[in-house]
């Protein structure tokens, strides 16, 4: 009875370290880092992983609009100097 309360309470006590490991581990983190600081400070270390995942997605998000705002301008450069550009006439003779 007293050895399963133990491992009852040693699986409570690893199952937050190893949610954080599993969650820095699928962002590309290193997973035992996280299930190290997990360990020591188990709430904390989840909202400063879940902050450090935001501002990487954030991050990339604003690459991605970059790029694609590069692009459109490009596209755009093209097409207003194809619309500036004066086009030949043809002029027909009507006799």
């Amino acid at each position: 009875m007293l050895l399963d309360i133990a491992l009852f309470g040693l699986a409570f006590l690893f199952a937050i370290p190893a949610i954080t490991g599993y969650f820095a581990y699928s962002h590309g983190r290193s997973f035992w880092l996280w299930f190290g600081l997990g360990c020591f400070f188990p709430f904390i270390s989840n909202i400063i992983l879940a902050i450090l995942c935001w501002k990487a997605a954030r991050k990339e998000e604003r690459r991605r609009v970059g790029v694609m705002t590069r692009y459109e301008d490009r596209y755009m450069q093209r097409e207003v100097v194809q619309i500036a550009q004066p086009q030949p006439r043809n002029q027909e003779k009507t006799s």
